[in-house]
């Protein structure tokens, strides 16, 4: 009895803070509104890297100190820094699709990650969840769907051209199987082990990118304007929420947390409408209307 109570409390802390990272990720997206177009992809990637390489430093540091690295067992800490590639990578990638092609179309492919770690969870995991579970989840992932292909930024004739296909299907992929890797490393590690990884993988994976751009070194000296300001606002709002994310995995079954978080859009396009009077139709409204019934089917 004891024990059933304890599974359900634990999955009760995971929606709590998917939920805060779903908040936290849809006004961030609110934000970035004003630096994109204004910032490149490159940029973003730079910014990125040196603010969130210092926060990640700290984790590692802390892990050194405070965590019986003998207790850890070496496939946890490769499952680790697969997820780590994958999220990061992903998210490059993502940048990159986003620049090729309009934000409408990248979104209506990627937001169905999901769906690939949700059913990975289930098969390779063995994450039991109930009908109600598995309804709210195939609701949340159909509506976000349904939602990206309704609410247009750009002309309804607009192609997506076939390098950010490319590019928004490696997303897809990459964060779909990558989720896997993160929760069965957040199995046998702490999450403050787990972020203390990045500083291993952040420098490689961002120099990388940034050598197959042909990027010189003169890129990282930025210019103090207002949308590099905004940029580097969105890179810490976004790192926040990542960690209420990733706890959110530690805590709780990657098959629902991920489709929780996936529908952080919600809160961008009601934000969207709110301050910066964007259009909503009725049609976004539906679906906005089924991300939050699915919510709280899996919140029940």
């Amino acid at each position: 009895m004891l024990q059933a109570y304890g599974k359900i409390l634990m999955i009760d802390i995971s929606i709590v803070l998917a939920l805060t990272a779903l908040l936290i990720y849809g006004l961030t997206q609110v934000l970035s509104k004003s630096v994109i177009g204004s910032v490149t992809a490159v940029s973003m990637v730079i910014i990125n890297f040196m603010v969130t390489l210092p926060i990640y430093s700290v984790f590692l540091v802390g892990t050194l100190l405070f965590v019986d690295l003998g207790s850890i067992r070496l496939e946890y800490i490769l499952y680790g820094l697969v997820g780590v590639c994958t999220a990061r990578g992903g998210y490059y990638l993502y940048l990159d699709a986003l620049e090729k092609g309009s934000v409408t179309m990248v979104s209506s492919i990627t937001a169905a990650y999901p769906a690939i770690t949700a059913t990975l969870a289930i098969i390779l995991l063995g994450e039991t969840i109930s009908i109600i579970d598995i309804v709210g989840v195939t609701t949340i992932i159909a509506s976000m769907v349904g939602l990206s292909f309704s609410h247009r930024y750009i002309s309804e004739g607009s192609v997506l051209p076939r390098s950010a296909l490319f590019l928004s299907i490696a997303v897809l992929l990459t964060w779909g199987i990558g989720g896997i890797f993160i929760k069965l490393s957040l199995n046998g590690i702490p999450l403050i082990a787990y972020l203390g990884l990045y500083p291993f993988i952040l420098p490689p994976l961002t120099f990388t990118y940034l050598k197959r751009k042909k990027v010189a070194w003169k890129a990282f000296r930025l210019k103090w304007t207002v949308p590099v300001i905004c940029a580097i606002m969105v890179a810490e709002l976004w790192q926040l929420g990542y960690f209420g994310e990733t706890a959110a995995i530690s805590q709780g079954y990657a098959s629902i947390v991920f489709p929780i978080i996936s529908a952080y859009p919600i809160v961008t396009i009601i934000g969207a409408n709110l301050l910066l009077k964007e259009r909503v139709s009725g049609t976004d409204w539906m679906f906005l209307l089924f991300v939050i019934i699915g919510i709280m089917l899996i919140s029940i």
